[in-house]
């Protein structure tokens, strides 16, 4: 993995574009530090290369977001945001809530093939590649205009 991780890493498709490690992480099964210190030694042992600073950046983007939502507290799941409405009188948008548009995309019954699939898979195995979550999260608010609350 830490030799083609950067390579894989955006795909969709197959067992080797993931990690794999966000359940264990979750759970406290396995720390960030010590998949860091294993980075680290691998790059030691074999070779330093874009996929072990990958791996190791992702970790730290993960902590960032853990931290920012402590912060913030329940906050972060206001439509206006973290910010409120301070700014620019707080969140315009006008989001959609049809129940079964969101249930279709969730069953990944929306007609759109990279949409549905990266839903089945979720469904499937309990995972989704980050490329596939950007790309539903999108399709659930930009086309569908749903709520993304409610993904």
């Amino acid at each position: 993995l830490l030799k083609v991780y950067f390579d894989t890493r955006n795909g969709m498709i197959g067992s080797d574009y993931s990690t794999k490690f966000a359940p264990w992480l979750a759970l406290g099964n396995v720390s960030p530090r010590y998949i860091a210190r294993e980075c680290r030694r691998y790059e030691q042992m074999r070779v330093q290369n874009k996929s072990t600073y990958w791996v190791v950046f992702e970790l730290l983007w993960r902590d960032y977001f853990k931290f920012f939502a402590k912060k913030y507290g329940d906050r972060i799941f206001y439509l206006s945001g973290t910010v409120g409405k301070r700014y620019n009188g707080g969140n315009e948008r006008k989001w959609g809530m049809d129940p079964k548009q969101i249930q279709a995309w969730k069953d990944g019954m929306t007609g759109y093939p990279l949409v549905d699939a990266n839903m089945r898979e979720l469904k499937a195995t309990g995972f989704m590649s980050n490329r596939g979550r950007q790309n539903v999260c999108s399709f659930l608010t930009i086309d569908m205009n749903m709520d993304w609350r409610y993904g």
